[in-house]
């Protein structure tokens, strides 16, 4: 879509006072001045575009509470994206970010944060001032450590750093009074983390495609409040006898042909308001988001 079309959509925007905008699906290489005159706006979906600079333009846009930039060619933020402080959600997958900038702490309203699939070495330990943040999905980067600011984070309720390079947690993530869901699956652990069973809310934990051998049963008691264990494609194949009745435990093979798409976990909670899968992480916009209006 040319830019005289773009900006008829978002002239339109301002004369309805539309609260939502969807520029997505446009083949949008550069943000138009225009946008910066919808000020009004509180969701604005510019996924699966072609955007490379930083979009510089939505920094105007004040009342903004989601924002949806996956699957572009960005390799930095904004500087100054700190300042949108009304943002609730936030949505950088796909993209080859490497880092996420410092000032992301001073996104203080946030709830979610999608960064899957962004090329990132590591959290900034900033990200421990998202005092209100619930879900994170950092999945398929190249994180091999976690900054021990992260179990700051009292709200939190769903993780997934799944296809990682992680080997321990930290220490403190017992600190993580709220979580339920972590999946840590295809990373290289070679135990399941002892400080687990000290999480108190944790009920599904998905260690999937790791390098986990055994389960020592002191572990395993710590471990009985939880709904279910994903252990499948370890080195830890078979059932030890008196797991009798343990049926919480997954071992072995993967023999459901799901592999790691949707429906491969219990959560209950199915979609965000994304579309993206709090099931088991999937990250992939919804319908809204890919058809533009």
């Amino acid at each position: 879509m040319g830019s005289p079309e773009i900006d008829h959509v978002i002239e339109q925007c301002l004369q309805k006072q539309e609260a939502v905008l969807n520029l997505s699906h446009r083949d949008i290489s550069v943000l138009p001045p225009t946008l910066r005159q919808v000020t009004h706006v509180r969701r604005l979906l510019l996924n699966n575009n072609k955007l490379l600079m930083p979009p510089t333009e939505l920094l105007a846009l004040q009342q903004l509470e989601e924002l949806t930039l996956d699957c572009n060619n960005l390799t930095l933020l904004p500087t100054g994206i700190g300042g949108l402080r009304t943002l609730t959600y936030l949505s950088l997958s796909n993209n080859s970010l490497g880092f996420l900038p410092g000032e992301i702490g001073k996104l203080q309203d946030l709830t979610q944060l999608w960064i899957a699939d962004t090329k990132l070495m590591g959290l900034p330990p900033e990200i421990g001032l998202l005092q209100k943040l619930e879900k994170l999905s950092a999945k398929n980067n190249q994180i091999s450590s976690l900054p021990d600011e992260l179990c700051n984070l009292s709200k939190l309720s769903w993780l997934n750093l799944a296809q990682n390079q992680l080997d321990r947690l930290p220490g403190s993530f017992y600190k993580l009074q709220n979580l339920s869901y972590l999946n840590v699956d295809g990373n290289r652990f070679a135990e399941v983390p002892a400080g687990l069973g000290d999480t108190p809310a944790l009920s599904s934990l998905s260690l999937r495609k790791n390098m986990i051998s055994s389960l020592p049963d002191d572990l395993l008691l710590s471990l009985n409040k939880l709904c279910k264990i994903d252990l499948r494609e370890n080195p830890l194949q078979e059932r030890p006898a008196h797991w009798k009745g343990l049926d919480f435990i997954l071992l072995g093979p993967d023999n459901t042909g799901a592999g790691d798409g949707p429906g491969t976990s219990t959560e209950s909670e199915n979609t965000d308001s994304s579309g993206d899968s709090t099931e088991d992480g999937d990250d992939s916009p919804t319908e809204e988001q890919t058809i533009g209006t």
